[in-house]
């Protein structure tokens, strides 16, 4: 198992599975989840660029499927922190629309129902969807239960590569949440956290500290889903890609 913030670090093996991720907390996740054999992560740094990169290098080392794995904002007023979500089709922000495979989508229907997961359209977004009502339309003009930031660009390699494709994610902000203006900045390139400096702008309007702290519980409310249902998940992929 490899992660990669970079193109030339997705490698070729006999037979593997890519696992895109934006963040390297996600990507942790998988690995304690899933372990290290059959899978190839990538790290986007929450860029759908970077994340249609790194797949466009999988399809070419003969990858078997692209997972696009990761926490999302929920647009869905349902959806709550830590639910977990499979998106059967990706709506990029640019209006591409991209199906996930519905033979993985089935072979893993067993899980998501014991996972109480929800299965539905995500939006692929290039920018942050910070605000409530930002949320709220992309939720009455698509009808896409929750967004992310690189799903539609692994999801646009994998289909013109003809690659099985799924994006499975995990709620942290709700449909309701504001997100804190020192939050808007705090993924790095390479899919860190900068820390320090989202704390820094928190301390220059203290008034954040509390959504900053709620946000966090969230997001790891978010992970732990991850780490538990991924396992279950991954097994059924191993199982149907006949690894």
């Amino acid at each position: 198992m490899q992660v990669s913030t970079g193109h030339s670090d997705l490698t070729q093996n006999k037979k593997f599975i890519a696992v895109i991720c934006g963040l390297k907390s996600e990507a942790d996740a998988v690995v304690r989840a899933v372990g290290k054999s059959g899978i190839e992560i990538g790290v986007s740094g929450a860029n759908a660029s970077r994340a249609e990169e790194l797949a466009r290098v999988a399809c070419h080392n003969g990858v078997a499927a692209i997972i696009s794995v990761g926490v999302s904002g929920g647009l869905d007023p349902a959806l709550k922190p830590g639910d977990l979500v499979i998106g059967e089709e990706v709506i990029g922000d640019d209006g591409g629309r991209y199906e996930s495979d519905r033979y993985l989508i089935s072979a893993v229907a067993k899980e998501t129902a014991a996972a109480h997961a929800i299965t539905g359209v995500l939006f692929g977004a290039d920018e942050i969807i910070e605000t409530a009502s930002k949320k709220a339309t992309l939720f009455a003009n698509h009808e896409a239960i929750a967004v992310d930031m690189e799903s539609h660009g692994a999801a646009r390699a994998a289909a013109e590569a003809g690659i099985p494709f799924l994006a499975i994610r995990a709620i942290a902000d709700p449909a309701d949440r504001v997100l804190p203006p020192a939050a808007l900045n705090a993924v790095a390139p390479d899919g860190s956290t900068r820390t320090m400096a989202t704390l820094a702008a928190a301390l220059r309007d203290p008034k954040q500290f509390p959504m900053l702290l709620k946000l966090g519980a969230d997001s790891g409310a978010a992970l732990k889903t991850l780490r538990r249902d991924l396992g279950p998940l991954f097994r059924r992929f191993f199982l149907s890609l006949d690894f």
